[in-house]
């Protein structure tokens, strides 16, 4: 069994901001890791080019 790792990730987008919370296979460790949740983010909620991410918090537990 591989290690998850929880985050908890408030953005903006072009109308307000947001917040989920997410669980990736790898720990978060460079701007593209940030980049491709960004991605993610716009491409689940229907968001466009226009989310940026605020803040990422690694949740234990």
């Amino acid at each position: 069994m591989s290690a998850a790792y929880k985050y908890f990730i408030s953005y903006l987008y072009e109308d307000g901001g947001g917040n989920v919370d997410i669980t990736l296979e790898e720990p978060i460790q460079s701007i593209d890791d940030i980049r491709g949740i960004e991605k993610a983010i716009s491409d689940e909620f229907n968001l466009g080019d226009s989310v940026t991410i605020q803040n990422f918090i690694k949740l234990n537990y």
